[in-house]
């Protein structure tokens, strides 16, 4: 028997949501067909006063590690790319307690550029099964050759797209070796619950940086002059500096904020506040 609410007729969710209920897309399979739905289970507002109180990453995954017990789901795991998808360093990995370690082991062994969660992530603004990729990559594309060759006999799935900042975009993997099926209601809620978990993991992933990311007086001077359009030699005329000590002042401004172009500088200066 599938997971669903006792009575969909009580969730307040409006005639379109129990219409697609009641439709044959409002199932997906994930994991055994005995678990309860997180529109059963779980207060989504109790979850969002919870991370907005979390200080640390620990508080952080503690919550999503009762979210999967409650949902009999087996673990999860989130993984944050850098802004350019194909770059080789990952922001961050993290995961539940009972995460699979076979599969956390081949996903940190994975690459960017072959993650397929990844690329079909990108691809998507919905959550899908790991039965689903292939509908979002290419047929012949690497990433779906690695997940069939070296993921999909781990397992099964659902893999929740999550957006950040400045393209600083990831993703939730809900994993379990059963199958099971999902209602649209509760996809509804793993990607909420996925996405608000996500962007405090980044907000405390920034705050923890912060020291790090620190502009010198100098810095802030030429990237404000940059997000306004000047040119290097324009910069280093106001400053009478010369143009090799703009080149060293940018060097350390696409350091400190992790980026590679003085757009991206200028976009992520913005967000922390360094632009007036």
């Amino acid at each position: 028997m599938g997971v669903s609410c006792r009575d969909a007729q009580n969730c307040e969710q409006g005639e379109d949501a129990i219409m697609e209920l009641q439709d044959g897309r409002s199932q997906r399979s994930f994991m055994k067909s005995d678990c309860s739905g997180l529109t059963e289970e779980y207060d989504f507002a109790s979850f969002a006063t919870e991370i907005a109180a979390a200080r640390t990453g620990d508080q952080v995954w503690r919550l999503l590690d009762s979210i999967c017990r409650k949902a009999n789901i087996s673990g999860a795991c989130c993984r944050c790319f850098p802004s350019e998808a194909a770059a080789d360093p990952i922001i961050f990995f993290s995961k539940t307690t009972d995460f699979s370690s076979e599969l956390e082991a081949v996903l940190e062994d994975t690459p960017g550029y072959l993650d397929p969660f990844l690329h079909a992530s990108v691809r998507s603004t919905r959550p899908f099964n790991w039965s689903e990729i292939s509908q979002h990559l290419g047929a012949r594309s690497p990433q779906l050759k690695h997940f069939q060759t070296v993921i999909a006999q781990l397992g099964t799935g659902i893999v929740v797209p999550v957006f950040g900042p400045l393209f600083r975009n990831g993703y939730f993997c809900f994993h379990s070796e059963e199958a099971r099926t999902l209602e649209e209601l509760d996809l509804m809620v793993l990607h909420s619950i996925s996405q608000t978990a996500y962007l405090k993991l980044l907000d405390l992933m920034y705050k923890s940086a912060s020291h790090e990311r620190t502009l010198s007086g100098r810095e802030l001077e030429t990237i404000n002059m940059i997000a306004r359009g000047k040119s290097n030699q324009e910069v280093a005329k106001t400053l009478d500096v010369s143009v090799n000590t703009v080149n060293t002042h940018l060097k350390r401004i696409f350091e400190k904020l992790d980026v590679t172009d003085r757009v991206s500088a200028a976009m992520r200066a913005y967000a922390l506040g360094y632009i007036a």
